[in-house]
């Protein structure tokens, strides 16, 4: 029996883009010409476009760059025969450019008006394929087909809508130019409210092809290809302002810098501070505010009566976190009383990244022993210290202090509407000393 051949798995080719800028930090930044969909982020000045520039500068007259530049569309209505006789030149002009800030003489309408009817067709069924406001063509006077023609939304001219929807024709233009095989789109959310934006990422998206190859540098989380991870990279500059790319590993990490490195961005808690019981909630909310980390949400574990059910769901917040939302790894703090069994505190201390920074174990059982002084005294009318009134209050079924009834509920709460900034200075007060000493931002 003939023996099967094993097939050899075909060796990756890549793309060679040179630098004749000079501002690689090697002579050349390769990308495999097997994605059909590439997709750069990076900073201000991280070298996006300089990359998309030497993109066009090594293939030659086979790609093609869509600069920030084409929100400004002219040659609106008849053709102008004088821009069609420059149109190379333009072009070469164009290609030639080492930055974005130049006159651009390419007129967007006017290649548009230049298309046969044929090719013009599918360009205006694929944008209107994706966006809601659909573009549509008129002429001047509807009974002379020799009158100008305008490409209209909505009753009016693209010339007189927003600047996204400007900005978009060119893409699609270009998306449908078959000389182009490699497009290159510079920040193609320009203008666009973020729900267009995911509109735009799947028209280009779709479009992408290995006949219509598209790499896109991007600031938007709207544009990262999800659903193929590899096929983003991340643009930087070394120490010596040099441009390199890298392979992004960690999409949750991009979106999160991308939307600012807040978590407020998701509207979510910056940062949260996880308690045991609800009496815990008020006094501590008080002491937050007091102590200026308003940025804190407080996750309550119901441990009132149940502090072994506290302590699991404690934990279980923390594996959740760990797992599903990375950002929150070092945003995630505990203040809990010490337990009988710590083997759950030292799980806690292998999540967080921080533990003596994130993790407070108090050395007493009842957030009542960190209550002021004063404060106790003046509301259960004694001099007696802190210790004694705390000891018997917990002690006395239902909770009073020489006659004086109060719930923890009630006592937390008294507690926190006398408590003032003077008070949180205590160095002797554990859990004082924690809050002031976490992060405010």
């Amino acid at each position: 029996m003939e023996e099967q051949s094993t097939p050899i798995e075909e060796q990756p080719i890549n793309i060679e883009i040179k630098s004749s800028e000079g501002q690689f930090q090697n002579p050349t930044l390769s990308l495999p010409s097997k994605k059909d969909l590439i997709v750069i982020v990076g900073g201000n000045n991280s070298g996006k476009s300089t990359f998309l520039r030497e993109v066009v500068k090594t293939i030659g007259e086979t790609a093609y760059r869509i600069d920030v530049n084409r929100t400004i569309l002219r040659g609106e209505g008849a053709q102008n025969k004088g821009y069609y006789n420059s149109f190379n030149s333009y072009v070469n002009e164009y290609r030639a450019n080492s930055d974005d800030n130049s006159q651009k003489e390419i007129q967007t309408l006017q290649d548009f008006f230049g298309l046969k009817d044929t090719e013009r067709t599918p360009i205006i069924e694929w944008y209107n394929l994706y966006f809601p406001n659909h573009i549509y063509e008129e002429r001047e006077d509807p009974a002379n087909t020799a009158s100008p023609m305008f490409l209209m939304v909505n009753g009016h001219s693209i010339t007189k809508q927003g600047s996204g929807m400007r900005a978009t024709l060119e893409i699609f233009v270009k998306l449908f130019d078959p000389k182009i095989k490699v497009l290159c789109i510079d920040e193609p959310e320009i203008g666009l409210e973020p729900y267009l934006q995911k509109y735009l990422f799947q028209a280009i998206k779709d479009k992408a092809s290995a006949e219509k190859k598209i790499i896109i540098a991007t600031h938007s989380h709207h544009f990262l290809d999800l659903d193929h991870p590899a096929n983003n990279y991340i643009c930087e500059r070394d120490n010596d302002g040099k441009i390199f790319l890298t392979e992004a590993k960690e999409l949750k990490s991009i979106i999160f810098r991308l939307l600012g490195n807040t978590l407020s961005s998701f509207l979510l808690p910056e940062r949260i501070l996880i308690l045991e019981g609800p009496s815990d909630t008020t006094f501590l909310l008080k002491t937050l505010t007091l102590a200026g980390k308003d940025i804190y949400s407080i996750h309550n574990s119901r441990g009132n009566g149940n502090v072994s059910y506290a302590m699991q769901s404690i934990t279980q917040f923390l594996r959740f976190n760990k797992t599903h939302l990375s950002v929150y790894n070092d945003k995630l703090h505990v203040i809990v009383d010490k337990p009988g069994d710590d083997v759950m505190i030292r799980e806690w201390k292998k999540i967080v990244p921080e533990p003596d920074k994130q993790i407070c174990v108090l050395s007493k059982n009842g957030i009542e022993y960190y209550y002021p002084e004063r404060l106790l005294q003046q509301i259960f009318n004694t001099t007696d210290n802190k210790e004694k009134i705390v000891d018997d209050y917990l002690k006395t079924k239902p909770n009073s202090y020489n006659n004086i009834p109060k719930s923890k509920t009630e006592l937390s709460q008294l507690v926190a509407s006398y408590l003032q900034t003077k008070d949180l200075d205590d160095l002797t007060n554990e859990l004082f000393v924690f809050v002031k000493a976490l992060p405010d931002t």
